[in-house]
């Protein structure tokens, strides 16, 4: 799974392509809609990924913006529905210090339980593009309560991201080096789909590939 992962984005029918045009949209990030399309194409990867096909092409610009804007709608829904939940323990909490003990530990406990199941609600959008499926709770729940799951959150959330850092560190030591970091950033995008897509293989081991 590790190895396999870190080589999907070497099986891409034009990868110079892919990191030049997806360098553009890094750059040009900071512009909002290029991120959009960039979550978008992250949810096709993740798509392509699951159903072991190679990495997509940056093209139809029109569905990546969709799909972005589908998964920038999913993580403001779970971040409304927090914001919901911290104002009513305040309101609670406003009446009774006893509630409002209690409502932090529920809030706590609602904070990390977003942090935990985030990969599972990725992986349940990405493998269809499907919406609903980013609010199937009990699927979602299910799948984010298995040592297969805790590997690849924690390969997605923690090491994954440590070892790129490192290597980006190291690159942008030369100007040219930093003109690269953008590819490297593309390069991520593609293991991190990789490696949610993993979550559609139970049967898999970690040693696999």
């Amino acid at each position: 799974m590790f190895v396999s992962s870190l080589r999907y984005p070497l099986e891409s029918d034009d990868l110079p392509r892919t990191l030049l045009i997806g360098s553009l949209l890094v750059v040009g990030s900071i512009l909002i809609l290029p991120l959009i399309v960039l979550m978008g194409y992250f949810v096709q990867a993740i798509n392509a990924a699951a159903a072991d096909d190679p990495p997509p092409q940056f093209e139809r610009f029109e569905i990546l913006f969709v799909d972005g804007l589908k998964l920038l709608a999913v993580g403001l829904a779970y971040g409304i529905g927090f914001v919901v939940l911290a104002f009513g323990v305040l309101f609670v909490g406003a009446l009774n210090e006893q509630l409002m003990t209690v409502g932090f530990v529920v809030l706590a406990i609602a904070y990390f339980g977003l942090l935990y199941f985030s990969v599972a609600v990725l992986y349940a959008f990405g493998r269809h593009r499907n919406l609903a499926d980013a609010f199937a709770l009990r699927d979602i729940v299910r799948t984010g309560l298995s040592v297969r799951y805790l590997l690849v959150a924690l390969l997605v959330v923690f090491i994954v991201p440590t070892l790129f850092s490192i290597l980006q560190v190291l690159v942008g030591i030369t100007i040219i080096g930093l003109l690269l970091i953008p590819a490297t950033l593309v390069y991520e995008l593609l293991v991190y789909a990789a490696f949610v897509s993993e979550l559609d293989h139970p049967d898999d081991t970690a040693a696999s590939s």
